[in-house]
């Protein structure tokens, strides 16, 4: 029988085998799992699959990203382009906002855009558009970042051009109804407001003022515009050369009757009457009024061409109304304030540059705008109403007993449209509450550039929109032609 001490012995010498069997099959264990490589491949694909989805998703945040950057920056092209037509508008920085969201639209791809910011330099004359916008991430959000942050910005810079704008407005007597005047005062203001820029260098931007009744004021230039006072007028007093108040044969009865002569001028005859030659070279006849109150000279002068607003506005300011049409004179002279050889007339700051002249690479931009609210009724030999004028010119005792040289108002106006267009002047036309006269709407149409040169407004409201409209679109030509 074994002892208690052997017993104890074997049990000991049995567990130290143990022990040292389980840590010899513990190491070869080990040595199989590492050899193994399917097991190492699993924990590899693991972790590259969590990678790989971490960078799928930072790429398609991305490309949203891009893709609204890409779109914004077009949209900001858009806008500053725009903002450089826009230039003299007083809605340009609307305008510019306008462009911009036109095309962006609101929440483009999930973005949260903020209004544009507007920098304007006029001393560079430049336009600086910036947008900026928030967009949401769909897979960068578990990497912390919730969202990204866009901005682009464009830069256009105003390619101008000189341009020159004669403004030709009917103050006669009907324009005293339904308060017509004071609605072209308002539109010829804002007019001026936006043609007139006012940084004048290196481009200029002048506008000239041409109001007519049954003539032309030319005041203080009529003596070198119209020469000397013989052809068809007989002195009555003082004597010639200074002679004031001259003599006609009435249409109604034929007996003499006086005219003072005034510094209106009416339209040219002869070979000249529809060029743009010199004074000096065709004068102008004289206009002579009917005695008394009937029919005068307007009160209201030319503006040669100026750049000067508060000159242009209070002229405006002066406009009275009366007198019949004689329309083709406020066309003509239209026409004369922008040709190049009435230049000699006026200071050196109002005189119009060449046709087609080109200053700094850009050609001269020149503009007639032609408005009226009625029939041209009125037509002249030897600088008084002739025989053969319309009904809205007075009765026969106003009139000479001779019938116009040159015909037909409405032909005389269309010839003259067409000469001034042959020298590459834009003509715009306004026919105020004309629906009524086939006459006048036909002139209005034959006169103008195109159709698209064409306004007629039934009410003052529609009149200032027309001269805005007109206003803003010589601005956009201004850079863009």
């Amino acid at each position: 029988m074994r002892s208690i001490a052997e017993t104890a012995r074997a049990a000991l010498r049995r567990s130290g085998r143990g022990i040292g069997g389980s840590v010899s099959l513990a190491r070869q264990q080990w040595s199989r799992f590492c050899a193994d490589t399917r097991g190492n491949l699993m924990v590899m694909l693991g972790f590259a699959a969590v990678g790989l989805v971490g960078c799928v998703g930072i790429a398609v945040d991305t490309s949203v990203a891009y893709n609204v950057r890409s779109k914004m920056a077009a949209a900001v092209d858009a806008a500053a382009l725009a903002g450089a037509r826009a230039w003299a508008s007083p809605n340009r920085d609307a305008d510019i906002q306008n462009f911009f969201s036109a095309n962006f639209q609101a929440g483009y791809m999930g973005s949260t855009v903020e209004p544009v910011a507007i920098v304007v330099n006029s001393q560079d004359r430049t336009v600086t558009v910036t947008a900026r916008a928030t967009i949401p991430t769909f897979f960068m959000g578990v990497l912390g970042t919730d969202s990204i942050d866009i901005e682009a910005s464009a830069q256009a810079t105003l390619s101008s051009r000189d341009v020159e704008v004669a403004l030709v407005l009917d103050v006669t007597g009907s324009m005293a109804s339904s308060n017509r005047i004071n609605d072209l005062k308002s539109a010829s203001h804002e007019l001026i407001d936006i043609v007139v820029q006012d940084l004048q260098d290196p481009f200029r931007s002048r506008v000239a003022i041409v109001p007519y009744s049954n003539g032309v004021n030319v005041g203080s230039f009529a003596d070198a515009v119209r020469g000397p006072i013989t052809a068809g007028a007989t002195c009555e007093y003082p004597a010639a050369p200074t002679c004031e108040t001259y003599r006609f044969r009435r249409a109604d009865n034929n007996n003499w009757t006086e005219h003072d002569v005034s510094t209106c001028v009416t339209p040219r005859t002869g070979p000249h009457a529809y060029t743009d030659a010199a004074p000096i070279t065709a004068p102008m006849p004289p206009n002579f009024p009917p005695p008394g109150s009937y029919n005068p000279c307007p009160s209201a002068m030319i503006i040669p061409l100026s750049d000067n607003k508060t000159t242009l506005h209070a002229a405006i300011e002066t406009l009275t109304t009366g007198g019949s049409t004689a329309g083709q004179i406020g066309v003509a002279w239209g026409w004369y304030m922008l040709a190049p050889n009435f230049s000699y007339l006026w200071p050196v700051n109002n005189q119009p540059m060449n046709y087609n002249e080109v200053h700094l690479g850009q050609e001269v931009m020149k503009v007639v705008i032609i408005m009226t609210d009625g029939d041209f009724n009125s037509r002249y030999n030897s600088g008084v109403l002739a025989k053969d004028s319309g009904s809205g010119s007075g009765s026969g005792q106003y009139k000479i007993n001779e019938n116009s040289h040159n015909g037909s108002t409405y032909t005389q106006s269309e010839t003259l449209c067409a000469a001034m267009k042959a020298e590459g002047v834009i003509v715009y036309t306004v026919g105020l509450a004309i629906s009524g006269s086939t006459n006048v709407t036909n002139l209005m149409n034959n006169c103008a550039s195109s159709p698209q040169h064409v306004y007629l407004p039934s009410t003052g409201t529609e009149l200032k929109q027309a001269f805005r409209a007109i206003a803003n679109e010589v601005a956009k030509l201004r850079i863009s032609m």
